[in-house]
């Protein structure tokens, strides 16, 4: 399991812990103190991932937060760190 903390350019902090089997995403989970409107997308937006590639992330990411209203974290920040886990193995 991989495990990354960072603080988002608004201050706020993005965690995300995951697992990757087979070079896919076996396990996720995206929390911090930023919020989402809807809430509900994060939790769909981590159920899409799971059995994605690294390669895979950002067109998944960009396709769920789309009509999301995201305060305190950018999609890229998002993006960046799911990829940067997802291929570091």
């Amino acid at each position: 399991m991989m495990r990354k903390v960072v603080r988002s350019r608004t201050g706020k902090t993005l965690e995300v812990v995951l697992e990757v089997e087979g070079g896919k995403i076996s396990r996720l989970t995206i929390s911090g103190d930023f919020m989402a409107f809807p809430s509900r997308a994060i939790d769909e937006l981590e159920r899409a991932l799971v059995g994605k590639k690294a390669g895979e992330v950002e067109g998944v990411v960009k396709k769920i937060l789309k009509n999301v209203e995201l305060i305190g974290v950018e999609v890229d920040e998002i993006i960046e760190t799911i990829r940067e886990l997802a291929s570091s193995r």
